[in-house]
């Protein structure tokens, strides 16, 4: 079984790692990751975490992350190294076309899962 994810870290839209309503930024990565040739992905989610001090009843720290489930690019889920790279140049020049967002991490993680069955090792 193969698998592909996409996972950026340290997100700002605005200047802000909290959105109240994140829908239009949504919809702006939506749109300009599906203009990549060869891209396919079956969702698009953006987590947001606060750390709140109770004593001191402020947020202490906001941080947002983002990922992309089944990844497809080319066709495939496992993909080569060398497809990595362009992947990774396309989706910085994508996502700069978004004034005033920015992310510090991406990470694309492209992995073959073997099953017992796969491996020989059960005749189920």
């Amino acid at each position: 079984m193969e698998f592909c994810e996409i996972y950026m870290t340290g997100v700002l839209y605005k200047n802000q790692s909290w959105l109240d309503n994140p829908d239009d930024l949504l919809d702006q990565i939506f749109d300009n990751l599906n203009e990549i040739p060869n891209l396919h992905f079956a969702s698009l989610s953006l987590n947001m975490a606060q750390v709140y001090n109770v004593s001191l009843k402020q947020t202490n720290y906001d941080s947002m992350s983002m990922f992309l489930k089944k990844v497809r690019f080319k066709r495939q889920e496992f993909i080569a190294l060398t497809d990595v790279e362009i992947l990774t140049d396309k989706i910085k020049t994508q996502l700069s076309y978004i004034d005033e967002f920015s992310f510090v991490g991406l990470e694309i993680r492209s992995s073959n899962v073997y099953s017992d069955k796969d491996l020989g090792l059960t005749q189920q």
